[in-house]
């Protein structure tokens, strides 16, 4: 997400101070002291709390569902689809310019107005565990509890915003593959593929982001 604009401003900032007092424990005031305007000026651009976060985790669920996509569309193995997906989606969460972790928060999206988002989320949620099960079925993974690896990667991807954010020489470069290689080795039928796999991903990548093992 670009910094440049007030409206923009508006989401970097709220969704730094989401991150480090949660949703709840954020006020509009707060935000528009961060951005250097005054409440009207914020109101202008939303018309309440709520409508920033649902923006931010809309542009959040837009481009994840996009990287989804664009995995599922390669012509390649489940195993290298899945892999390519883990990567570029960590990359995404890793360079944002905020903690995304503050708005994810079960609790919030039980609220009648964040209805749209949850549905989202779990849509998302189902898609990711097809994809695992895609795996499964062609028999290149293990059949393992698609839910189950679902929550891993978002734990492993919190994680990764988690480091970043308490420890500012964390090698958060890095982490992507290495969330991709966790996950996908300890689903893989042939852990041994790894390699081939991981090869597949960077070869894809060279060029558009920066990786490094």
């Amino acid at each position: 997400m670009e910094e440049g604009g007030t409206r923009q401003q508006i989401l970097v900032h709220a969704a730094r101070l989401f991150g480090r007092h949660g949703y709840y424990g954020t006020t509009t005031r707060e935000i528009a002291d961060a951005v250097g305007i005054r409440q009207p000026s914020l109101f202008y651009h939303f018309s309440a709390k709520h409508v920033i976060l649902s923006e931010l985790v809309d542009a959040d669920l837009a481009q994840t569902f996009g990287r989804l996509q664009e995995a599922r569309a390669l012509d390649a193995s489940w195993a290298e689809r899945f892999h390519y997906f883990l990567t570029i989606s960590s990359h995404d969460y890793l360079t944002l310019p905020y903690d995304a972790r503050g708005y994810y928060s079960d609790a919030i999206f039980t609220e009648p107005e964040f209805e749209s988002q949850r549905l989202s989320i779990a849509r998302f949620h189902e898609e990711v565990r097809a994809l695992v099960a895609s795996g499964i079925q062609a028999g290149e993974f293990m059949d393992a509890d698609a839910e189950f690896v679902q929550r891993a990667i978002t734990g492993l991807q919190f994680e990764g915003m988690r480091e970043r954010e308490t420890n500012a020489s964390a090698p958060v470069a890095h982490r992507p593959l290495q969330v991709s290689d966790f996950i996908l080795r300890a689903v893989l039928v042939d852990p041994f593929r790894l390699d081939e796999v991981r090869s597949a991903t960077q070869s894809r990548l060279d060029g558009a982001v920066s990786f490094s093992l």
